[in-house]
């Protein structure tokens, strides 16, 4: 009996409901804030074919999370804005520490480079031009700061031309360019967007 009523605590406190002064991260890491944010169970809520999540016929706003079964140990942690999972996506591990974080816009999936290692073709990232002297451009791939290295490579052909390496969406560490038989041709090296030195 006991056990009975803590588990109707406990699903009590965590229902669908709201919290005072709570927050929920933006794609951009940012953070929005307001005075009653909903948190619920991930299963209480409605989802359609397209991923839309809704809470008696309306778009939920909100955090939901889920358990590992039959324990009180959270799985994942979903930010929701307007029906779409906007944000990051946390996944725990049995201890709680913090497995990997998806970033999701509009409930799309964002490629940030923070949790995994990419490289793309350098023409899928978009150039920030600095408007400040001396400032470093800034490039971001499906919007948020790069992380990660992009290759650009001979027309027509598979020799790789170019590789640049990101952090934080500025260059940072090595920019190689090859010749058209694959061999070196020169090395930039960079320290948060500013070119430190140039081998040949």
């Amino acid at each position: 009996m006991r056990e009975v009523g803590l588990i109707f605590i406990v699903a009590f406190l965590f229902a669908c409901g709201t919290e005072e002064s709570s927050e929920i991260q933006t794609d951009s890491g940012s953070l929005m804030q307001s005075d009653e944010l909903n948190h619920c169970f991930c299963n209480e809520l409605v989802t359609d074919s397209s991923g839309i999540y809704s809470l008696n016929d309306s778009l939920y706003t909100g955090v939901c999370v889920e358990y590992y079964p039959n324990t009180e140990d959270k799985y994942i942690e979903k930010n929701i804005l307007s029906g779409k999972i906007h944000g990051k996506v946390i996944y725990y591990d049995r201890s709680g520490e913090v497995l990997f974080e998806e970033i999701y816009k509009e409930g799309n999936k964002k490629r940030s480079g923070e949790n995994e290692v990419l490289n793309v073709d350098c023409s899928e990232l978009e150039k920030i031009e600095a408007t400040i002297p001396n400032a470093p451009n800034r490039y971001l791939l499906d919007g948020i700061p790069y992380t990660g290295s992009c290759e650009e490579r001979y027309p027509e052909s598979n020799q790789v031309y170019m590789t640049h390496h990101y952090k934080n969406g500025v260059l940072n560490g090595r920019s190689i360019y090859y010749k058209r038989d694959g061999s070196t041709l020169y090395i930039e090296k960079y320290e948060m967007g500013q070119l430190v030195n140039t081998i040949h």
